[in-house]
């Protein structure tokens, strides 16, 4: 729960450092998309906190390769 916390409390003191001058600029689409990457970092880091499994590239890669490389399997055997 801590580490939780943690993450969360440092995440919005790095949003109020960084997006003050983006607010005093009014550059509401770099505040939007700083949010965005931001929000989904602490998502990211929340999860290894939580020791889930994070899908990665290659598994996608694995599932959309697995039905043609084993018919080629099939084909070749």
């Amino acid at each position: 729960m801590w580490p939780i916390v943690g993450i969360l409390l440092i995440g919005v003191i790095v949003w109020f450092i960084e997006a003050k001058p983006l607010i005093n600029s009014k550059s509401y689409r770099e505040i939007s998309i700083y949010t965005f990457l931001l929000l989904s970092g602490l998502l990211f880091a929340f999860l290894l906190i939580l020791n889930m499994r994070i899908p990665t590239p290659l598994d996608l890669l694995n599932y959309l390769y697995s039905p043609i490389i084993s018919s080629i399997e099939r084909f070749l055997s």
